[in-house]
Formats: structure tokens, C-alpha cells, sequence
């Protein structure tokens, strides 16, 4: 993200988000097999016409510069429908490097005798985890016979404060990560009504509606006076963890459970799976978000199904979360040498979408801030990790992958068909 005086941070976040995707969609088509992105099946009515016409833009770029580079793509980018959210269904992390095959169920995946005593606590909520918005519950299934044989969980999505560059931490940061200028657009939204110097700190879930007053359709269980300290007061008393008080130097991330879940199973190795079970009833997409499912590719696990909605201020882990679980040593290394080939996946897939940009009906407005993401970017090769910190700075600004791919790309010249699909 840029600060000059005419950049557009909106802008860029969603050239950053749709080159990932982009950058994505072409690396699967290419070598691998058809990609596919899926809505809630009970939002049919309501989104599909608008959901497959997009992934139609997205299709018809993808396929279009592979054409353009004589390059013959050997599937397409489709759309789909999700699983349907029941009570304790799964989305898994299959781990195709160990030969793990996607459960013929989401419903009811094949345990071990101790992950399936773990499961059923946490489907049935009897473990401390977080059950509101977005919830899904981390989980690692551990097959081993010797050494660690017990499974992980529950793992509910956390957040976590982002390290500062000048303060000394453990894990070496990567690229700075971006915060708004206080002279930003973006701070107006953030002023909590009523006060006149008193801001929700950036990253934060639900920060840009500190001008709202309490949302009447929802709970106020600690009786805050505007709608975005309401939501933090709700995730707290329905179980989301804090790690940490932010300031408004500070940039909040939120870690979901997938994602830790994925650390714990490469440390315990391929007898383990990682999965995310539904918990609550506010969240109904089984289906990663795009930060995850970015995360999860990078390193084999691909996720059973992928949405285009949000991945508000997602983070990965930067240090042992769960000490004691296991060696913190062996913790810390599998965090660096996972964040690696993130880092280095998120470089590919990112100027490869940035190429695909460049030859696609990109929108007027948003012409611009591709130019200015790529210039950054190249000025930049040596650092591996700035691509992932665009991602991560990007998601900062909270909106879907839905809205912002259809910002940056023209409508397609023709618009194919696409059946809907479903999994399982």
C-alpha cells in the first residue's frame, strides 16, 4: 500500500486481492486442474447471477493471457456452491503431499478414537472457544501411534496486536506492514461518535463503523456506545480471545483456526490432518477465505472450498501460540520455515496476477493503482516477503474478495454459461 498524495489505499487493496486470486486461478489452470470458487448455497437467490458473472471476469481473464502467451490452459475458473452449513461439519486441509484424501462427508469425517472424543466436544460447544461471527474451530486429528499422539483443539480464531518493526521480537518481521497516515480519509470512519480524538485502532474487526450507533439487531453486552466497540464487546463475551490491548500505533490481525491448526499438523506430521469444525450459527460458509486458502495452498493443504466473501485483517502465526503443546523450539521453526513458503508462494501469485492485470479489462478508476501496486512490487523483488505484507495490509481494509475483484475487472465481452457445482 501507498501513501502518495494520489493513491487511493481502496483502490489498491482490491488490485492487490484480485492479482492474488488472479495470480492463483492462472497457476492452477495452467499446470493443475479447473479452479473453483463457491457462495453459500442459501444465498442462491439472492447472489448467484452476480456471484457467477464475476468469476466469469475472472475466468475470462485468466484464460485469455494464458491464450495471449500461447500458453494452453487446461482448465477453467468455475463457480460453485459450498457444502451445506450443518452443525459441526468440517473444512478440511487435505494434506496431498501425504497421500490424505478429501471424507466422503463433511458431516461425518473419519477420526481417530481420541480426535473423535476431541470432536465432539467441541461440535457440541463443551470446550472454551469462540462461537460468534465467522466462527469456525481449529482441530488437528492425530493418527500417530508413538511419540504425540494426542489431537489439538479447540482452536478458535485469536487476535493478535502485529509486532511494531522498531520493537525487538523473536521472529524476524518481514516487510513493514502498512498503517494509514493520520491524515488519511480512512481515519474518518474510525472516530468513535460523540468524542472528538477518540479512534478504533486500525485492523480492528468492525473499526470503520465507530460512527454507527449500536446496531439494535444485535446484542450490546457491554453497553458501548457506537456499533464497532459493540462488535469487539460481543466477540469478547462470546469467546474470541485478545491477545493484547491495541493503541492506535498499533494494527490488530485476527488468526483463524484453519491456520493454526495447519501448524500444529506439519509438527506433528503426516498423520495428522487439519480441520475447521462449525461452531455457532452467525458464519454459514464451509469455505476457506481467500487469505487462508492462499496460506493453505502454499503449503499442500489445500482447502476443500474456497469463498470470495471476507478475510478481514487475517495474519499467520509469528511466534508459538500454544507453548507447552508441544517443543516451542520445533514450534518456532515450523512457523518460519511455513511462513517462508507462503512468503514465497504469495510473490508468485502476485506478479503472475499483476501480468494478468496488465492484459485484462481492468475498470478505469483502477488502472492506476495497478501500475502503482506493480512499480512497488518491482522495486521491491529482492524482499520476498513484500507480496505477502501487501496481502496482509490489503485485507486490512475490510471489504469481500467478491466486491473488490468486481471493482477492478470490466465485466467479460460475452458471458458463458456456468452451471453450478456443488461439493459433496
Amino acid at each position: 500500500m501507498t501513501d502518495y498524495g494520489t493513491s487511493n489505499p481502496g483502490f489498491e487493496a482490491d488490485v492487490i486481492m484480485t492479482a492474488a486470486v488472479l495470480g492463483l486461478a492462472v497457476s492452477y489452470i495452467k499446470n493443475l486442474v479447473p479452479i473453483r470458487f463457491d457462495m453459500d448455497p442459501r444465498d442462491k437467490d439472492k447472489e448467484w447471477e452476480l456471484f457467477k458473472e464475476v468469476v466469469q471476469r475472472l475466468n475470462s481473464a485468466a484464460v485469455g493471457y494464458l491464450g495471449r502467451n500461447n500458453l494452453l490452459p487446461s482448465g477453467t475458473v468455475e463457480a460453485g456452491f459450498a457444502p451445506l452449513h450443518t452443525k459441526g461439519a468440517v473444512v478440511v486441509g487435505v494434506y496431498h503431499l501425504a497421500g490424505q484424501k478429501t471424507p466422503d462427508s463433511v458431516n461425518e469425517p473419519e477420526l481417530s478414537p481420541k480426535g473423535k472424543v476431541l470432536y465432539e466436544k467441541i461440535r457440541n460447544e463443551q470446550l472454551p472457544q469462540y462461537v460468534g461471527r465467522g466462527a469456525y474451530t481449529g482441530f488437528v486429528d492425530n493418527w500417530n501411534t508413538v511419540g504425540d499422539t494426542d489431537p489439538v483443539g479447540p482452536l478458535s480464531t485469536v487476535r493478535f496486536l502485529v509486532p511494531q518493526p522498531d520493537v525487538p521480537h523473536e521472529t524476524p518481521m518481514p516487510h513493514p506492514r502498512w498503517l494509514p497516515p493520520t491524515s488519511s480519509e480512512l481515519w474518518r470512519l474510525r472516530l468513535r461518535r460523540n468524542t472528538q480524538d477518540l479512534y478504533v485502532p486500525w485492523g480492528m474487526i468492525g473499526g470503520d463503523k465507530a460512527q454507527n450507533s449500536p446496531n439494535t439487531w444485535m446484542s450490546n453486552p457491554t453497553n458501548a456506545p457506537n456499533e464497532a466497540d459493540q462488535i469487539t464487546g460481543l466477540m469478547k463475551t462470546q469467546g474470541m480471545v485478545f491477545e493484547g490491548e491495541p493503541t492506535l500505533s498499533d494494527i490488530a490481525g485476527y488468526t483463524h483456526g484453519m491456520i493454526q491448526a495447519i501448524y500444529k499438523a506439519y509438527g506433528l506430521g503426516p498423520s495428522a490432518t487439519p480441520y475447521e469444525i462449525t461452531v455457532g450459527t452467525e458464519t454459514t460458509k464451509l469455505a476457506s477465505c481467500v487469505p487462508c486458502s492462499l496460506f493453505m495452498i502454499s503449503l499442500g493443504y489445500p482447502p476443500t472450498s474456497i469463498h470470495l466473501g471476507r478475510g478481514e485483517s487475517w495474519v499467520p502465526l509469528l511466534e508459538p501460540y500454544t507453548p507447552g503443546r508441544s517443543s516451542e523450539s520445533v514450534e518456532r521453526a515450523v512457523i518460519r520455515d511455513l511462513n517462508n513458503s507462503w512468503q514465497d508462494e504469495c510473490a508468485e501469485w502476485l506478479t503472475l496476477g499483476l501480468k494478468v492485470l496488465d492484459q485484462a479489462a481492468v475498470t478505469d478508476d483502477h488502472q492506476a493503482s495497478v501500475t502503482a501496486v506493480r512499480q512497488y512490487l518491482d522495486t521491491n523483488s529482492r524482499d520476498k516477503s513484500v507480496a505477502s505484507a501487501l496481502i496482509l495490509d490489503a485485507v486490512s481494509i475490510h471489504d469481500s474478495e467478491l466486491s473488490r475483484i468486481s471493482r477492478t475487472l470490466n465485466p467479460a465481452d460475452s458471458v458463458e454459461s456456468i452451471a453450478p457445482t456443488h461439493r459433496w
